[in-house]
């Protein structure tokens, strides 16, 4: 049965004979007390990916963006969130809504964030998604980055998707690029003064995050917030993170792999007539009519093949989403597009 809803995107699963063995999970000690070697190697291997100066590793994007947005909202900042940002970043943001101003801007919208940081004043804290998978687009991170910076302000990119699938493409690599450094990379751009924070679950298969940005500020997160009040990750994740992040020829052999395998959905899908959302990324949607959709989606099933069914917030509509994987194989993308034609077949049959 094909799967499409695992988030593995370069199925990396570490089964346990594979890390080495471990003598305890966990010190006892908070991260900020006793940093290990494999997360000081981690966060430095993540941080040389994105091009920044310096990294920390956190338990989970949560622990880490609570931790800076904490730590940055002093008096006379004003946080914007990205109004179709991952849930845990409005979460995060919202944890400081007591201390300093909190307010949306629109979806990627640099000019409408420029105009309102100028109409409200402060030191603007921006807070947004690196890459959609709803609308399958990147943020303009250059853009806001230079909004937050032209204000004494900050940009906060939470680059879980995009980190260890997106890279550099100036190589002429496929549409994924190289090296897996995310967004900014993938963009052809640089980070500045901007913090990424990226959860290793999703491309690695490593469930701990990386914070990375100026070495001013990765200093104070060293022993702040919850690094000095929880235990650090695990033994286990740490040798998980190492393992999968070590090797970028790899890695990039199956960011190759990966590609090709969502190019080949999204043509068959295309030579369908099915409406195709946003750039090539390993989560493909389709959008249609709500009743076509959970039709189609029950005849998937039906047929053996898993997919997803989505309400991205900023597509405003449902859609059917097919996350793929390095495991898949071309067998799998053609069984959905056999199972998707059929559909096609028998509506255009029943009108």
């Amino acid at each position: 049965m094909p799967d499409f809803t695992s988030a593995l995107f370069l199925d990396w699963r570490h089964e346990s004979a594979d890390l080495g063995g471990w003598s305890s999970l966990t010190t006892g000690l908070p991260a900020a007390a006793d940093e290990s070697p494999a997360a000081i190697a981690l966060g430095r291997r993540i941080a040389r990916a994105q091009g920044a100066a310096a990294a920390v590793v956190h338990r989970s994007t949560l622990h880490a963006l609570t931790d800076l947005l904490t730590l940055s909202a002093r008096a006379g900042s004003v946080v914007f969130v990205d109004r179709d940002a991952y849930p845990l970043a409005r979460t995060a943001a919202m944890g400081v809504a007591g201390r300093v101003p909190v307010h949306t801007f629109g979806h990627h919208d640099y000019p409408g964030l420029g105009a309102s940081v100028d109409y409200l004043g402060g030191r603007p804290l921006v807070v947004t998604d690196g890459w959609c998978t709803s609308c399958n687009r990147p943020a303009p991170l250059p853009e806001l980055e230079q909004i937050a910076h032209d204000h004494g302000g900050l940009l906060v990119v939470d680059d879980t998707q995009g980190a260890g699938i997106l890279g550099d493409r100036s190589s002429g690599h496929p549409s994924f690029g190289c090296g897996g450094g995310g967004t900014f990379r993938w963009l052809g751009a640089a980070p500045g003064g901007a913090v990424q924070i990226v959860s290793l679950a999703k491309a690695y298969g490593a469930p701990l995050a990386v914070t990375a940005g100026p070495e001013r500020v990765i200093d104070r997160l060293v022993a702040y917030g919850t690094r000095s009040s929880s235990s650090p990750p695990s033994a286990a994740d740490l040798a998980a993170a190492g393992r999968a992040t070590a090797d970028e020829r790899e890695n990039d052999l199956r960011r190759d792999l990966l590609a090709r395998l969502v190019l080949r959905l999204r043509r068959g899908m295309r030579r369908l007539g099915l409406a195709v959302v946003g750039f090539p990324f390993p989560v493909v949607a389709v959008v249609l009519p709500a009743r076509d959709l959970a039709a189609l989606h029950a005849r998937l099933m039906r047929a053996g093949v898993r997919a997803l069914l989505l309400h991205g917030s900023c597509l405003r509509r449902p859609a059917l989403a097919f996350a793929v994987t390095a495991r898949h194989v071309d067998a799998d993308i053609d069984q959905a597009l056999a199972v998707l034609d059929a559909e096609r077949l028998t509506r255009r049959a029943v009108r």
